[in-house]
């Protein structure tokens, strides 16, 4: 159902991120690691696949990247994952709950915990909407959706606020399912916001 992308630099924290990946409840995923201006590695997993670009990302900027791997998609659905960070290992069940629940919706935004932001949980637990510099990566659209990142500071809040613009159902998943530069702990769940 969901092909995760992950674009990298070559950190060394990549292993942890395909390790939380790997962790999943449920195996229904595949992923794409789009090793940016370096050589790739191949992975045992035959649901991982990995591809070596041209340099064209730069930090901050990891858009265009992203974009020639959502081109090789053949799920219903896209999902991001930076090499630095992690997901919960019920990310995908939570997913398919999300799906399950809303089975019009377009684009699903999940709770993510960082340490780099005040509130710690983006977006906001007592946010009705998302806004800008208040959400991050941890989404997933409809590939139907044919969305492209466009590179800035805010290239994800960028392509949300596009989806929203144009009238797809949106939800913010209640659950905190991904963890900027963390290792993936128990959280509290919130509430769960519909848009549009």
């Amino acid at each position: 159902m969901i092909t995760f992308i992950i674009p990298t630099i070559g950190r060394n924290t990549l292993q942890n991120t395909i390790d939380s990946l790997i962790d999943q409840e449920s195996p229904e995923w595949k992923a794409i690691i789009v090793f940016d201006g370096m050589e790739n590695v191949k992975y045992s997993d035959n649901r991982i696949m990995s591809i070596s670009v041209e340099k064209c990302g730069k930090l901050n900027h990891a858009g265009l990247v992203r974009n020639i791997a959502i081109n090789l998609v053949t799920t219903d659905w896209v999902a991001f994952v930076d090499d630095d960070d992690t997901i919960s290992k019920d990310y995908v069940s939570r997913f398919k709950e999300e799906v399950d629940l809303n089975p019009a919706v377009k684009c699903i935004i999940f709770r993510m915990k960082t340490k780099y932001d005040p509130d710690k949980i983006l977006p906001a637990p007592n946010h009705n909407n998302f806004i800008k510099n208040k959400v991050g990566i941890s989404f997933a659209f409809k590939k139907e959706l044919n969305s492209k990142f466009e590179p800035s500071l805010v290239e994800d809040f960028t392509l949300l606020d596009q989806i929203r613009s144009q009238n797809h159902k949106m939800v913010i998943s209640p659950y905190v399912t991904y963890f900027v530069r963390e290792t993936p702990c128990a959280m509290p769940s919130y509430k769960r916001v519909f848009i549009n």
